[in-house]
């Protein structure tokens, strides 16, 4: 068996969601592929060793998913361009693909299906044990380096689509359509950048200028409220509905850089955003920004032509990525 999970862009609620606010998040048809190789090297990646202490902690150490765990690889070069790593949520793709191949690999795991269903099938009934174990080992990992994150990108990861993450216990993952008549052009800003290491440093603007940084916040909080609604606007209301709240996303995650002082959109951002306007849409930066990969939207009926060249000439590197509604894949090996 092999298993395969997509990227994903935090399109709203970046920074928010940590306190419980709602994020706009969609899934990139940038796969990584998890296989099991007897052998290979362990401990080369965190997030694969947080899935198998995570399983043996749950099942045993004994459990035949947390001893397949241990020899599990995954290729995420997919998420590279060239040797650049792009801002489209490696680590997270990597820990689900590992939970879903451990899960549905192991001969001893029980399956809530009948005879002659297939893997695919299988692993949609135990997705949601997939996202648990995943969130909970990612988490982990990520914790080591100060930024436990929300489990947003987890949620995406396995389910694909355009999904609404609110944190909770359990956490809600509602699936949503994206508009038709809305086009999302991803970009790399030509930037990478750490998200741990820009959460705590707004964690520690935030200790030192509460007020400030509370209200853009909650600025935050309020864009991704109305994205989230937005994408259940009317077909003919969804254009003006959703580009309306990312542009009101964008000046909040605007707001939230001034109040730290932290650099979290790239100036190349806010010159697309400004020659977008005259085609009806906007550009703003996704996840934690200070650059990766960032998103520009126009309606369908602009020219997707001018976008590009928009972009281009504020110094943005268009992406071939497109919406990905599979989630987490599970099949057998070709090879």
């Amino acid at each position: 068996m092999i298993a395969s999970a997509p990227g994903k862009l935090i399109l709203t609620g970046e920074y928010a969601v940590l306190d419980g606010a709602p994020a706009v998040v969609i899934a990139v048809d940038r796969r990584a592929v998890a296989r099991v190789r007897a052998g290979a090297p362990r401990g080369s990646s965190p997030f694969l060793l947080a899935v198998a202490t995570e399983l043996a902690h749950r099942r045993g150490a004994d459990d035949p998913a947390a001893r397949i765990a241990l020899d599990i690889s995954v290729d995420s070069s997919a998420f590279y361009d060239g040797l650049t790593k792009l801002g489209l949520g490696s680590s997270a793709a990597v820990t689900v693909a590992a939970t879903a191949l451990a899960l549905g690999t192991a001969p001893a795991t029980p399956r809530a299906t009948t005879a002659g269903q297939s893997a695919a099938a299988e692993l949609r009934a135990m997705r949601d044990e997939v996202v648990s174990i995943a969130m909970a080992a990612h988490a982990s990992a990520q914790g080591a380096r100060g930024a436990r994150g929300s489990g947003a990108d987890i949620a995406a990861c396995a389910h694909g689509g355009t999904i609404v993450f609110t944190p909770g216990a359990p956490p809600r993952i509602e699936k949503k359509r994206w508009p038709a008549s809305v086009l999302v052009i991803p970009f790399f800003t030509g930037k990478a950048a750490d998200t741990p290491t820009l959460v705590a440093q707004v964690a520690a603007a935030r200790a030192a200028r509460k007020t400030a940084v509370d209200a853009a916040l909650l600025a935050i909080a309020e864009a991704s409220q109305a994205a989230s609604k937005a994408l259940s606007a009317p077909p003919d209301l969804a254009v003006t509905a959703v580009i309306g709240a990312l542009s009101l996303a964008a000046s909040a995650i605007d707001r939230l850089a001034l109040a730290t002082g932290i650099p979290l959109v790239p100036e190349c951002v806010t010159t697309a955003r400004s020659g977008l306007v005259r085609l009806g849409g906007t550009a703003k930066t996704t996840g934690a920004g200070g650059g990766d990969v960032g998103i520009a939207v126009i309606p369908t009926t602009a020219d997707v032509t001018v976008a590009t060249r928009l972009l281009i000439e504020a110094g943005c590197v268009p992406l071939r990525l497109a919406l990905d509604d599979t989630g987490v894949d599970l099949r057998p090996s070709a090879s």
